[in-house]
């Protein structure tokens, strides 16, 4: 049995404040796990779903992905 309660709540705005937040021009799951909290699948899923409207883009780069916003959006973030 798991001891893990449930994610905590995150805002669309606190995802895409970790791009700004990051000093990459990208970001992965990991670095944005590491400044919310929320799990590596749950943070996939929201980014599919923001990207619909943000313009989030992703790239796989051997094993990982990378997310960035971009060129169009990179203003209203």
């Amino acid at each position: 049995m798991s001891t893990r309660g449930p994610e905590r709540q995150v805002s669309d705005q606190e995802l895409l404040k970790c791009f700004d937040d990051v000093d990459k021009p990208f970001v992965t799951t990991s670095d944005i796990e590491a400044r919310v909290g929320l799990s590596k699948t749950r943070i996939r899923q929201r980014l599919k779903s923001i990207g619909k409207e943000q313009q989030i883009e992703r790239h796989k780069v051997g094993n990982a992905v990378v997310y960035w916003v971009s060129e169009e959006n990179s203003g209203s973030s």
